[in-house]
């Protein structure tokens, strides 16, 4: 149930990086203080670029952490370095959540009267808050856990509740830019600077999202463990149908989920030059961490995220609806495309002919499933589109 065991040096580093990055980020802390003549409370200026900062903290210790578990590097122990980079920034978060939302009658009357205080806050604001709240309480329960029941390993990783609970947690954090700008009628018509921390928020929460799903995306996949064998040897499977539902059933995951960010984005704010390479460029390294540093990954996140950019142009012509179909397929295009190359090297095979069907590599599937998978991974953009930008309902005139 656990991986390497690495001895107690594991354990000693925690409090060091713990405490230390704590120090640092208290000392930053009074700098700015003195800087701007006190911290700003919830919903002032200079709120949301602290809270994006602490959460940005939080989620590299996410994607440390996911990454010791998925290589095994962990040990049967809640404290381990990738943890203690991790709960420090949310202990970070949660010192200045508690400063942000504290009332005029202080500590106080915050610990008498704590749900009144959180009722006050504005419903912008409340993702962030009640956020680290959900990741509290998951963090301390994650900690029993793991000292009672052991730690998990691979995709058990996602399946903990007390992880599901930091993941919830953790996007719900990490995106508090994103509602706070949504409320504010002015937010992101400035070019890219004013996009720039919806752009992070909304990134940031796709990234933590990847790594929950992560089982059921064919980048990371190896691609023998989805391709049909046929005339190629180096595929894992004989039975052409369990290959092939296998593969779609990731493509039209993954294309659902990219496509419902997309929309999101696309539902408040007009991308501004850049702000879709950004925001894909999360995607791109929230796979490349997850397939354990795979090179060949982060130059596919890169090419989808010069798509995703290239394609606003589709965008300012035709509507979300087309760029949102449009990037949904580039998706499947960009994995044929660099599993090609992989594919041709180990074989001498292009494709063969089973019955009437022919099958193409590099997934082995028929020519018409190939092609076909573009096809569905772009009507699910295009049914997305529809839902977020659905027409409007008619009035009802009342005689």
């Amino acid at each position: 149930m656990a991986g390497n065991h690495e001895g107690s040096h594991l354990i000693t580093s925690f409090p060091v990086i713990f405490f230390g990055s704590l120090i640092l980020a208290a000392a930053a802390g009074y700098g700015l203080h003195r800087k701007l003549n006190g911290l700003p409370k919830i919903g002032e200026k200079f709120y949301d670029p602290i809270i994006l900062i602490l959460g940005m903290w939080c989620l590299i210790g996410l994607l440390i952490d996911a990454f010791a578990h998925i290589a095994g590097s962990v040990d049967d122990t809640f404290f381990t370095p990738w943890h203690a980079v991790w709960y420090s920034g949310s202990a970070a978060y949660g010192a200045y959540m508690i400063y942000a939302i504290m009332p005029e009658g202080g500590v106080r009357q915050l610990v008498r009267e704590p749900f009144k205080t959180l009722k006050r806050v504005d419903n912008q604001h409340k993702p962030g808050v009640y956020g680290i709240i959900v990741f509290a309480v998951s963090g301390f329960g994650d900690l029993i856990w793991h000292e009672t029941l052991g730690v998990e390993e691979n995709t058990d990783i996602l399946l903990s509740p007390t992880h599901i609970g930091l993941f919830i947690g953790l996007m719900m954090s990490v995106s508090a830019p994103v509602w706070s700008a949504w409320a504010n009628a002015k937010s992101g018509r400035d070019g890219f600077r004013s996009q720039a921390l919806i752009v992070f928020g909304l990134g940031a929460a796709w990234t933590v999202t990847l790594l929950m799903i992560r089982y059921a995306n064919l980048w990371i996949a190896p691609l023998k463990s989805y391709c049909y064998s046929g005339t190629i040897d180096f595929c894992e499977y004989e039975n052409y149908n369990a290959a092939l539902e296998i593969g779609l059933q990731s493509l039209f995951l993954q294309a659902a989920l990219t496509s419902v960010v997309v929309a999101l984005f696309l539902k408040r704010w007009e991308p501004a030059r850049g702000s879709m390479f950004l925001l894909f460029m999360f995607h791109a390294v929230g796979v490349w961490v997850y397939s354990e540093f795979d090179s060949r990954l982060l130059w596919m996140g890169v090419s989808l995220a010069l798509l995703a950019e290239i394609g606003v142009l589709a965008y300012q012509k035709f509507g979300p609806s087309v760029y949102i179909s449009l990037i949904a397929a580039s998706q499947v295009v960009v994995l044929l495309l660099f599993s090609l190359s992989y594919a041709v090297r180990l074989s001498e095979t292009r494709y063969w002919i089973e019955g009437v069907n022919i099958h193409v590599i590099p997934f082995g599937w028929s020519i018409h499933s190939t092609f076909g998978a573009i096809v569905f991974c772009a009507l699910i953009g295009w049914i997305t589109s529809i839902v977020a930008f659905s027409p409007e309902i008619p009035e009802i005139d009342v005689l």
